[in-house]
């Protein structure tokens, strides 16, 4: 029987704020995704588009992505919602789609702390919190932990 995580816990952490945190890879790359998540996670969405409205769930929609304190344009990329608790952590969920240059992802980065109550992932945090919320158990942790470590194909499988 897989290890789940108990339900004073969860409630503990499901109420830890809102995190974001690059998803995808670090360095020079095509796309790089900023995964947001937590009970503010709909009013980034609303603060950092164009839009007031939310895209539909778990559908990509393409949308000027805003600077929070300026209203400069950072980037045109793809947005995803995902409500909770049918998102990887359980929360409310969204994920932005940028281009993947530093500069972007500085912006979007500066951006996003720079909203009250949002502020930057630890490492594994995402993982953490899936893990509470019963979406992951102990096994499938530690099996996410050595895909993303895994630099072999034998490591891979």
């Amino acid at each position: 029987r897989a290890i789940r995580a108990p339900l004073k816990l969860a409630r503990y952490y499901s109420s830890r704020g809102t995190i974001f945190g690059l998803s995808s890879g670090s360095g020079k790359c095509g796309v790089a995704v900023i995964r947001v998540s937590g009970d503010a996670s709909s009013d980034v969405v609303q603060r950092k588009t164009s839009s007031v409205k939310l895209p539909a769930a778990r559908q990509a929609v393409l949308r000027r992505i805003l600077h929070s304190r300026t209203a400069e344009t950072i980037d045109r990329g793809l947005v995803l919602w995902f409500p909770g608790p049918h998102s990887f952590t359980g929360e409310d969920c969204v994920e932005f789609h940028v281009h993947g240059g530093a500069a972007v992802v500085s912006a979007m980065y500066d951006s996003l702390g720079s909203i009250d109550g949002v502020r930057l992932a630890e490492p594994g945090e995402f993982t953490k919190r899936a893990f509470y919320a019963g979406k992951m158990d102990l096994t499938e942790v530690e099996g996410l932990a050595d895909l993303i470590e895994a630099e072999t194909e034998a490591q891979r499988k």
